[in-house]
């Protein structure tokens, strides 16, 4: 039976085992790679600070507290390690001309190349904010979802590591899921947990490179010992110096933070053959102490100059000039989305006033918008995320009037203006219809949560949102609620005839639309089967 994780930890603190430490490596090597290239961009990069987390390990194993999942542990820090390596980077090249120009053209390869990869169109908004959402969960959910997704282990590997049931584990994962869907939400992601849980099995885990963890398992006591005053910062710093072409770009996304890094580094001939050199950790070890000599004096001037120019940049903070120019092309684009709405005004619902900067420049950064098609797509994304924000005040206000009036329910949504804390926009109210009005005792159990509805702004991309009093929700595009509640009233008024064309179903639409759209959304759900 091999041993868990705590175990061989604590044998390697006790013996300083070299084989035991090998094994810790051999298990958790591809999340702490994995991790540090999401974070960084950078394969090369991610090598480093795939080094370096584990020789932090090294440092710090007595002090991990017993009981603390090492895959929890290592999660925290090679995300924390990688980040604070991107802000090295990006400080020490962001007025080099020379990097600038080299960024540029090697984001825009490695744009094409990630859009090759992907098989996922939601992968692309979900991974720069996977390891922060996974760090908000709690300690056996973050673990749970590590062993699961990250480690490729079994559920009986995971109720072992909690110490419950297969099917604990299996409960603890399905709502870790639930909880991380529910962070991508609040951001403005939309993604269905069947979606997570696919893009999660297909990207969440890179392969480190082989002999990687040779490297490193001997690499790590060599390194513990001949560097033990040197910080995990300026290790990544100097190994970040050696090798010579390295370039980062990073950007601080609105007020709580969206990081999105992209780091691309090359590296030359000669640092090839030096990794493949036998004493690669001795001599790493003596450039990195040269390259720390070399770089003090410049760090403490350029750090300072970079850290009142990153202060100054509201709402973002530039990093180069490469980056520089797609802010200026992100922030144009979230004028363009002001400006259609501007155009129409049936589109720019009272609600678009709850959401932030932050929300529009995220809209800006994940969508394009530059086809008619894309603006719509675009803005009703943000108007979904605009309504699940008043439905929360909106619900709350509902349940204040049911408990004032011993289970009444309104018969009017405006009823609900004086017991809404903070107010309501009039306006926003005047968006809604009841779906039931008399005794809450009267609605049914499973309409608890569809009392009453938003009229859809742009019926062909809005989702058809509901409130009630057991909470709110969504349902899908309100096309779709459009077309099945026109389909039932067809077979009602027609003997239970079904539905042949189009034509047959404008006159029972409950939000009109064109005959054009109804008939491409009819075709569409035709082909891939959906009702």
């Amino acid at each position: 039976m091999s041993m868990s994780d705590a175990e061989l930890l604590q044998r390697y603190v006790q013996a300083e085992s070299a084989a035991d430490f090998r094994e810790i490596v051999r298990r958790h090597l591809d999340l702490v790679y994995s991790v540090a290239r999401r974070q960084t961009g950078s394969p090369s990069l991610a090598e480093d600070i795939a080094q370096n987390v584990f020789i932090e390990l090294a440092r710090h194993a007595r002090a991990i507290k017993p009981g603390t999942p090492l895959v929890a542990w290592l999660h925290i820090v090679s995300r924390r390690t990688a980040l604070n390596a991107v802000r090295a980077a990006t400080r020490r090249q962001s007025r080099e001309l020379a990097a600038a120009e080299f960024a540029r053209s090697e984001l825009a390869e490695s744009a094409a190349i990630e859009t090759m990869n992907s098989s996922s169109d939601s992968w692309h908004a979900v991974e720069p904010l996977l390891d922060e959402a996974v760090e908000t969960l709690s300690e056996p959910d973050r673990t749970a979802i590590l062993l699961r997704f990250f480690e490729n282990k079994s559920l009986r590997d995971i109720g072992a590591a909690l110490g419950t049931s297969d099917d604990a584990a299996q409960k603890r994962v399905t709502r870790a899921l639930d909880r991380l869907r529910a962070f991508f939400l609040r951001r403005g992601i939309a993604v269905t947990t069947a979606g997570l849980t696919t893009d999660l099995c297909a990207h969440a885990l890179h392969v480190a490179p082989a002999g990687l963890g040779a490297t490193i398992s001997g690499a790590v006591v060599f390194s513990t010992a001949a560097v033990a005053n040197v910080g995990t910062s300026h290790i990544i710093a100097m190994t970040t110096l050696q090798k010579s072409a390295a370039v980062a770009v990073f950007a601080v996304l609105g007020g709580t933070g969206i990081y999105q890094a992209q780091l691309v580094a090359r590296q030359s001939d000669e640092i090839n053959a030096l990794q493949q050199q036998s004493d690669r950790a001795s001599a790493e070890v003596n450039d990195l102490r040269r390259a720390r000599t070399v770089a003090a004096t410049k760090f403490r001037d350029v750090e300072q100059r970079i850290d009142t120019r990153l202060a100054a940049a509201h709402p973002v903070a530039i990093a180069d000039a490469a980056l520089e120019l797609q802010m200026h092309q992100w922030l144009a684009q979230i004028d363009r989305m002001k400006d259609f709405l501007a155009q129409r005004p049936d589109w720019n619902i009272p609600e678009l006033k709850l959401l932030a900067e932050r929300d529009w420049f995220n809209a800006a950064v994940v969508g394009r918008v530059e086809s008619d098609e894309q603006f719509r797509r675009t803005t009703a994304q943000l108007r979904d995320l605009a309504v699940s924000r008043a439905a929360q005040k909106i619900s709350r206000a509902l349940n204040a009037y049911v408990l004032a009036h011993d289970g009444l329910l309104p018969n009017s949504p405006l009823e609900l203006l004086p017991y809404a804390d903070p107010p309501i926009d009039p306006a926003m109210l005047g968006r809604y219809e009841m779906l039931h009005t008399g005794k809450t005792s009267g609605v049914p159990l499973n309409e608890t949560n569809r009392i009453l509805a938003p009229r859809p702004a742009d019926v062909e991309y809005d989702a058809y949102h509901y409130i009630g009093t057991s909470g709110y929700g969504n349902n899908g595009v309100a096309m779709g609620e459009n077309v099945r509640g026109a389909q039932r009233r067809f077979a009602d008024a027609n003997n239970g005839a079904r539905v042949t064309t189009a034509e047959q179903l404008l006159p029972y639409l409950r939000w009109p639309v064109s005959a054009a759209a109804l008939q491409k959304y009819l075709t569409l759900s035709s082909s891939s089967g959906t009702p």
